[in-house]
């Protein structure tokens, strides 16, 4: 039977940690847990100088229920030189180097061991473009980070459409870019290295527009097969519009 209780756990910490959406086998009881521990598991995500992440406590009773108690537990360090944690379970990477990160509850324990990586930095700049058929540069757009480290910090883009954020910490951004006349448009980056990252703005058609043409011009045929029949063929369908592609 505690083999039974084990499998269910490590189900139950895989979801959780691992970002999964599916049901856990055993569902995790919102009820003080009650008697002795059968099974106790540690876990967390990796750890980066300078993060702050949340480790999580998961107890399996002899009844079977599932518990999180991962503020119940007393929490430790094997080096608080390398990352430290408090009585919530939140870790905080002070540099790189192993550790062991240990959870102890109602006499049962349990640790898990990580290598806290350094914290690395890399180069963000790009140029934002009108889409074709035009790949004319655009000054003055705005380029905001929306999601990510530094939430909110923005750049506009120069004569050229040029635009630089520095050096900015590794990880995953979401970039929203917007120009009075175009369509705002967003672009998620994972910036694992120097990156320069070509953006483009789609002009707000005119009124009643269904394609931009190959020609530069519009097309505002109500059949999409007669669409810039004679203006060198369609560049993009209009958006919002009849034949739009992402409506």
């Amino acid at each position: 039977m505690r083999h039974i209780f084990s499998a269910a756990l490590g189900v139950v910490i895989c979801t959780v940690a691992c970002g999964g959406t599916s049901s856990p086998t055993a569902p995790v009881s919102a009820t003080p847990p009650i008697g002795k521990v059968s099974s106790f598991k540690v876990s967390g995500p990796n750890i980066v100088v300078g993060d702050t992440v949340q480790f999580s406590a998961m107890a399996v009773m002899e009844d079977g229920t599932l518990h999180d108690v991962t503020t119940e537990a007393a929490w430790t360090t094997s080096d608080s030189t390398i990352a430290t944690v408090d009585a919530t379970g939140r870790v905080t990477g002070l540099k790189d180097g192993g550790v062991s990160i240990r959870a102890t509850f109602r006499g049962a324990t349990d640790s898990e061991y990580h290598n806290v990586a350094p914290q690395l930095f890399f180069k963000a700049s790009g140029t934002v473009s009108d889409a074709p058929p035009n790949f004319n540069t655009i000054a003055g757009a705005r380029v905001e980070i929306v999601a990510g480290n530094n939430t909110g910090t923005f750049k506009l883009t120069d004569g050229s459409g040029n635009f630089d954020f520095g050096s900015m910490k590794g990880g995953t951004y979401t970039l929203q870019i917007s120009r009075d006349g175009y369509l705002n448009a967003t672009r998620t980056i994972a910036l694992t290295r120097d990156m320069k990252v070509d953006l483009l703005l789609f002009p707000v058609p005119p009124a009643g527009a269904t394609a931009r043409c190959k020609d530069k011009s519009w097309s505002f045929a109500t059949d999409k097969a007669a669409a810039c029949t004679r203006n060198g063929g369609v560049a993009y369908w209009a958006c919002p519009g009849p034949f739009c592609a992402n409506p």
